[in-house]
């Protein structure tokens, strides 16, 4: 389960903005919602009911990944991608289940940004962005690429999640229980040679499956990751 380490203090006060916005019927479905503009950890409500914290991105992103020192192990079963887990203010997955209410209504778009061990960055930013429910196994759609990381995702367009303890790419065996990838992802057959697989068990320099691996930047493992979403 994602672990919420905010203060009592930043709680009561957020919980109390909350109840002011709840009468006036601001509720924020997401970080663009936000009409004070504030980055950090906002209190939203994806469902019109329940209260979810999320960190929020200057120009109205919510994060749904970040990676950058490996202090989280994404090497995760079924339960823990669908819920989400890791720490709201480091690293973390904000759950399979809480991304797709989140774009259950309206378009919306991907933003990725990665970084290798030499502080060169990249960004994709992909137009249209969903998953579906838990019925779909959290099917990804995703299409419309722009960027200078280059087009690491349209492969896996179409797949559903999969992660070591449920197997749903299309290849013979589980890419997610593979001893080199090691994480949960929308895998297609594994491997091309030029897509991207966020998710993997962290490594550092000159690995070429295993880590944060986004191929058509670098073939070998990077150091940051982050991924985000906004409507349109």
């Amino acid at each position: 389960m994602l672990n919420e380490t905010d203060s009592t203090k930043e709680k009561l006060d957020k919980i109390l903005s909350s109840v002011s916005d709840l009468k006036h019927g601001l509720l924020p479905q997401e970080c663009k919602d936000i009409t004070n503009k504030e980055v950090g950890l906002q209190t939203i409500y994806p469902d019109g009911n329940k209260r979810l914290f999320m960190q929020c991105e200057e120009g109205g992103w919510t994060l749904i990944q970040k990676r950058y020192d490996g202090s989280v192990e994404f090497h995760r079963n079924w339960k823990d991608y669908e819920n989400g887990f890791g720490d709201i203010h480091g690293e973390f997955w904000l759950g399979n289940k809480n991304i797709a209410q989140l774009t259950l209504e309206g378009n919306h778009e991907l933003k990725i940004d990665v970084e290798d061990w030499n502080g060169n960055k990249r960004y994709a930013v992909y137009g249209n962005f969903s998953i579906g429910d838990a019925s779909t196994k959290y099917q990804l759609i995703i299409s419309n690429y722009s960027g200078n990381a280059g087009d690491g995702m349209s492969y896996n367009n179409g797949m559903k999640f999969t992660t070591y303890d449920q197997d749903n790419d299309k290849y013979p065996f589980n890419c997610a229980d593979d001893s080199t990838l090691k994480g949960g992802w929308w895998y297609n057959a594994c491997w091309t040679g030029k897509e991207a697989m966020l998710n993997g068990h962290y490594t550092h320099r000159n690995n070429g499956q295993q880590g944060i691996i986004y191929k058509s930047f670098k073939i070998t493992s990077l150091k940051k990751s982050t991924m985000k979403i906004r409507r349109l």
